[in-house]
């Protein structure tokens, strides 16, 4: 039932005409069994009319090359699930925003762990969002993903020049010194004029690099610094010709999603004549700040003025949006919370009344979903969604959005057992494993009966200022654990100056000038150092230790502000108390709170039904949680030596 998708045979090329923009054209390259579904691989081809005024918020739109109707043209790779029986069709299509060109849903739900990422190799884990009877559609909106790293997107280029910033973190002092490779290459190896400073703090203003002690390599794509180098942040601002028209990205969601839900000119052959009733997005990180970008930008309403999106999950993404619509944009960047410094990522407007404005002014508001990990809290501004900028008063919702904190989730969830170490990088405190997959599933579900049957959905759980449980840094009561101290710093946000034809044009004054600072707050936290103040996931409810959403990394960047990225830290209790008074930790000990594995099992099923009954679990998870609890009890009480 892909509704107004394709039912032809593999390599047809479905029509449409070109008078209009939208959905053009669909090439599918394959089609297969895919058990209760049909798996689709395509390329979805679309057009945009620059003089629509949908489309005049996608910058450089109107220097784009044309076709000979007028057009401008790009394309996306497309993963499609589609029912094959209409009786277990829900009438929903789940249409994930994916992150740099791959999932993130199919981990975060179904537990799938990708090794190939050609759509083809694609691994859908226990197949959650199919079980449930969703279509579900993966599309490409990333110009700068590689086929290696994804699903695809095209744009097209525009002939223009301009300054483009370059960011290295350097984490350690180097001797010989360092290179790094540019987002986009310098228009010509020379540049006099081109620029690198190096500074020890973000708020610190650039010492200049002499010119003579650097130099752009591969063909102006790569900076080396030939002396010593130290730590802190090094910026490069040069000129570089040709940018993508990345906001075209943002075009080719809302026509997607807007062909699901209300049809196009493609002329298809259908399997059922049923349509697909309503479309939820999700996005999660990278993904989430796209979906907030979106909304804001006003690419919930067509090109003929309807709805795109009946609800968005927006998932970990805090008060940001991204490096999207401008000249010279770096949508893959702000992975972290030094690179995002200085780049249109957290900006406002940040909360629901300046985010939702266009799409009131519209009639176009989406039902929405905030949820927040913890990490949220510390490395992506996430306060600032819900105060005003100074953080000292909150501020509601929209009667059509909800917020939930993930309690004691970290943004990227490590392994269990946990550890220190990762292909990143070292970490002072094993990597927080707690998991937000029960929540995320009953969100879903909570969402598509909120759109089709008005079923409300559960009351919003976040700390507020109002009942104390959120509060600056310096007033978290975190316990004197001698292993864990709470970090004396955290990453800073800042009001910018991106020049005066950003709003207007979409182009940055390189370098962005700081402003004062926003206040950002975080979740106090209970005597064992955990959030207060939202949907404890069972690791939280009935804990081993401490989970926080930051980290410290080994060797640490205080000067830069910066703490851990995107994971958390996970602090075990003491096995006994005598170990624990050994140690001189505050916490009770394990055989305080526990006799044994089964009372322990016990009280996680007796919090897990909290969840059901608050509709942040299904009761078909409760058996499956119960299992990841009986295996983090023997990695954490019965594998390591007492302690």
């Amino acid at each position: 039932m892909l509704g107004r998708l394709v039912r032809a045979s593999i390599g047809a090329i479905l029509m449409a005409s070109t008078a209009s923009a939208e959905v053009v054209r669909i090439d599918v390259k394959r089609r297969d069994d895919a058990g209760t579904h049909e798996r689709i691989i395509a390329r979805v081809h679309f057009a945009a009319d620059s003089k629509l005024p949908a489309n005049r918020a996608i910058v450089d739109l109107a220097l784009a090359p044309r076709n000979a109707d007028g057009l401008v043209e790009y394309s996306s790779d497309l993963l499609f699930f589609q029912p094959k029986a209409s009786t277990r069709a829900r009438g929903a299509v789940f249409l994930e925003v994916v992150n740099r060109g791959r999932d993130q849903s199919l981990g975060l739900m179904s537990a799938a762990t990708q090794r190939d990422l050609s759509p083809e190799a694609w691994n859908l884990g226990d197949r959650f969002v199919l079980e449930r009877g969703f279509a579900a559609a993966f599309l490409g909106w990333q110009f700068d993903v590689t086929p290696a790293q994804g699903l695809t997107f095209t744009a097209p280029v525009v002939e223009v020049d301009g300054l483009v910033r370059a960011s290295l973190v350097s984490a350690a002092d180097e001797p010989r010194g360092t290179g790094f490779a540019l987002p986009y290459c310098a228009a010509g190896s020379a540049q006099a004029d081109a620029s690198l400073t190096f500074r020890r703090r973000v708020d610190d203003a650039g010492v200049v690099v002499p010119r003579e002690t650097w130099r752009f390599e591969r063909g102006g794509c790569v900076v080396i610094v030939a002396g010593p180098t130290q730590v802190g942040l090094y910026e490069a601002v040069y000129r570089a010709s040709g940018s993508p028209v990345a906001g075209l990205g943002l075009a080719a969601i809302r026509d997607f999603a807007s062909y699901l839900k209300h049809g196009g000119r493609v002329s298809t052959l259908r399997e059922s004549p049923g349509s697909l009733a309503r479309v939820i997005g999700f996005g999660y990180s990278q993904s989430g700040r796209f979906l907030r970008e979106f909304v804001r930008d006003g690419f919930n309403t067509d090109e003929r003025g309807r709805a795109v999106f009946d609800g968005l999950l927006v998932a970990s993404a805090g008060a940001g949006g991204g490096s999207f619509n401008h000249r010279f944009a770096m949508p893959g960047q702000a992975g972290n919370s030094v690179l995002s410094i200085l780049r249109p990522v957290d900006v406002p407007p940040f909360t629901d009344e300046g985010l939702l404005a266009r799409a009131q002014a519209a009639r176009t508001v989406p039902r929405i979903f905030y949820t927040f990990s913890s990490t949220e809290y510390w490395a992506r501004a996430g306060s600032l969604t819900h105060t005003n900028e100074d953080g000292t008063r909150d501020v509601t919702l929209s009667d059509g959005s909800r917020l939930y904190l993930l309690s004691g989730s970290p943004h990227a969830s490590g392994p269990l057992p946990p550890i220190r170490e990762t292909t990143t990088g070292e970490f002072r405190h094993p990597l927080n494993f707690a998991q937000q997959q029960w929540s995320l599933r009953a969100l879903l579900i909570a969402m598509d009966e909120w759109v089709a049957s008005g079923t409300a959905p559960p009351a919003s759980r976040y700390p507020t200022l109002a009942r104390g449980d959120l509060v600056p840094r310096e007033l978290v009561r975190f316990p004197a654990v001698p292993s864990m101290g709470l970090p004396t710093y955290m990453p800073g946000v800042w009001r910018l100056d991106f020049g005066p034809q950003f709003r207007s044009a979409g182009i940055i004054a390189e370098p962005p000038r700081l402003g004062r600072a926003y206040t950002v707050l975080v979740p106090q936290v209970d005597a064992d150092g955990n959030d207060r103040g939202g949907v404890p996931q069972l690791e939280v409810a009935v804990p081993l230790g401490t989970h926080t959403g930051w980290n410290v990394t080994v060797p640490a960047l205080e000067a830069l502000r910066y703490l851990s990225g995107l994971t958390g830290s996970f602090e075990p209790f003491a096995t006994t108390r005598e170990g624990r008074e050994r140690a001189g930790d505050p916490r009770r000990a394990i055989n305080e709170r526990y006799r044994n594995r089964a009372e322990y099992l016990a009280r996680i099923g007796d919090a897990a039904r909290v969840l059901v009954r608050d509709r942040f679990m299904l009761p078909e998870d409760v058996a499956a949680a119960t299992r990841r609890a009986d295996a983090t009890w023997t990695a954490l009480v019965e594998g390591p030596a007492t302690r």
